[in-house]
């Protein structure tokens, strides 16, 4: 049989018409998945009736629209949305054609657009690519520290219900990385969680820089920074930067698993007058060996063992209150968190708790009250 190339016959007349998706998140915190653009006239917006709806606050109620053609094109049009669509970073106006692999934006949600026939697999909904560009931009800046704004819980002693000092809380004014949850999410798929710890530390200082020096900053820190040397670092320019001011680490109870290193850590600590605090104590699994061999200056017994106690079991109010008297014992200050109601307030001092916080003595605020 022949092989010259004009006995071959072209597959274009029974080629099948390309389809063409969106892979993305169409909700905050939700796995990438594919959308399938099955028809002209493809919605996408807020509203429940698009499309394609998304619950993204900068995403307007209809926000753009996809239309498909005989040619197998696919065409984007902004309809006026508030924030703008955007195609590989820039803004759009009137209709733009789109290719496989561009990045589409629609306020803060973005999809990147692919095209294939009917017979081609499926994209895996956990198959990750590369990030997409607003999302490392906002990273950016929150690491940058423009976009952040700290918030101040208080943190009261029971006995007279002053205020002993602020824990600095994480927040921003990006909407769709607004909370801790969600800004550390991102920037531990990035591998730049320790460098957001260390930017929402310094936020929380230089924002609370009129804070009487005697009331304690309690900052906070990622898990995997305990085993960098740049943890230490970040604290001696914060310690140069407010050399009167009273600060402590806050450092989670499940993230103390090397007694040797916690050891060295609280050594350096005390050089650079920076007190300890464990957090969420009783949450996992408590050591409290751990406790006498590198004894923080506060431990915060978490919010299960607190909440409702004064309506809790006589076995349950003992059993903090063991605790309690024990931690004291060892020259700590226990702290109850998560108090919301006077009475809970009451029964905790009633059991030996020195300090508290929570919704009933103060929420988190973007300015602090000195007392």
């Amino acid at each position: 049989m022949s092989t010259n190339s004009e006995f071959t016959v072209s597959d274009d007349t029974s080629r099948k018409p390309r389809e063409w998706y969106l892979y993305g998140s169409i909700a905050d915190g939700q796995n990438f998945q594919e959308v399938h653009i099955n028809r002209p006239g493809f919605r996408i917006g807020r509203r429940f009736n698009c499309d394609l709806q998304l619950t993204w606050a900068t995403v307007s109620g209809t926000h753009a629209e996809f239309n498909t053609g005989a040619d197998d094109r696919l065409v984007l049009r902004d309809l006026d949305s508030t924030n703008g669509t955007f195609v590989n970073g820039k803004r759009i106006s009137g209709e733009v054609v789109l290719k496989e692999d561009d990045i589409v934006q629609l306020g803060a949600s973005e999809f990147r657009v692919l095209t294939r026939s009917a017979n081609e697999a499926q994209i895996d909904e956990t198959i990750d690519f590369s990030f997409l560009p607003s999302q490392l931009v906002a990273l950016e800046d929150l690491i940058h520290g423009a976009a952040l704004v700290p918030h101040y819980q208080p943190v009261v002693n029971l006995t007279d219900k002053s205020i002993v000092g602020y824990e600095v809380l994480a927040r921003s004014d990006n909407p769709e990385l607004s909370t801790p949850f969600q800004m550390f999410s991102l920037a531990e798929k990035l591998e730049l969680s320790d460098a957001l710890s260390v930017a929402c530390r310094a936020a929380g200082l230089h924002h609370a820089k009129h804070l009487p020096s005697d009331q304690v900053l309690l900052l906070n820190t990622h898990p995997s920074e305990l085993k960098q040397e740049q943890l230490l670092s970040s604290l001696e320019v914060l310690r140069q930067s407010a050399p009167e001011q009273a600060m402590m680490l806050e450092i989670h109870e499940a993230a103390f698993t090397d007694l040797a290193a916690m050891a060295v850590l609280q050594e350096r600590l005390n050089d650079l007058q920076i007190q300890l605090a464990y957090d969420d104590f009783g949450a996992g699994q408590a050591r409290i060996l751990d406790l006498i061999e590198v004894p923080p200056d506060i431990l915060k017994f978490d919010i299960s063992l607190v909440r409702d106690i004064h309506e809790s079991s006589d076995k349950h109010i003992m059993m903090v209150q063991t605790l309690v008297s024990m931690v004291r014992d060892f020259g700590i200050s226990p702290l109850a968190e998560g108090i919301e109601k006077e009475a809970e307030a009451e029964t905790c001092l009633e059991i030996g708790f020195e300090l508290a916080q929570g919704f009933h003595f103060g929420r988190p605020s973007p300015t602090v009250i000195s007392s």
